[in-house]
């Protein structure tokens, strides 16, 4: 998985830019507040990434904060949202304010964002709202950390060993680590995700 990306921004165009790095000039989709921020043709730019994979096309997506990748990846855990219909979601608020309508069950407010109706919106509350919550003034997803790369992995090694993906997320989220997640290995999280276990 691509995780993130520096390098030269090379082209800006409405809904996408193109970074020049290692020799390669990578085609990200970037939400509208992230573009916002990015800076001019010629700097030297760092986006978190979600790489989407289908049979046809890989397609990237790039952030301005892994908390921002993060919202994106939740929504695309409801069913009936795909990649488009978060990235516009995504352009229309900042991360968190998306995250405090979701939080407080706003559907008045997600309708109005174009290509979400009144059932998507209802849908995104019902999946999300608990798993939102409000963290150092911000609105963040409930244990953020598991939606990381690593933590996927561990989720993954979790239900290779007979735990449902609920139980594997409940353990991920019970862990209390210092520092970033990125300094663990995946057998550290998933040794302290067993301890946390309750079936």
């Amino acid at each position: 998985m691509i995780s993130s990306v520096e390098g030269i921004l090379a082209v800006r165009k409405e809904t996408s830019v193109v970074v020049e790095t290692g020799g390669f000039g990578l085609e990200m989709h970037v939400p509208a507040p992230a573009l916002a921020v990015l800076g001019t043709v010629g700097e030297k730019v760092w986006l978190s990434t979600y790489l989407h994979v289908r049979e046809d096309a890989l397609t990237l997506y790039g952030f301005a904060t892994e908390y921002d990748r993060g919202v994106f990846t939740a929504l695309l855990g409801v069913s009936g949202v795909g990649p488009k219909a978060a990235l516009a979601m995504m352009s229309q608020d900042s991360a968190a304010v998306l995250a405090g309508m979701i939080r407080d069950e706003n559907v008045s407010a997600l309708v109005k964002i174009p290509g979400i109706g009144k059932k998507t919106a209802e849908r995104i509350v019902l999946e999300l709202k608990d798993r939102i919550e409000v963290e150092g003034g911000a609105a963040g997803p409930v244990g953020s950390a598991v939606r990381s790369e690593i933590f996927e992995e561990a989720a993954a090694a979790l239900m290779s060993l007979g735990l449902t993906r609920s139980n594997a997320e409940k353990a991920l989220e019970r862990i209390d680590l210092e520092g970033d997640a990125s300094e663990y290995q995946v057998e550290d999280i998933v040794r302290m995700a067993l301890r946390k276990v309750t079936l």
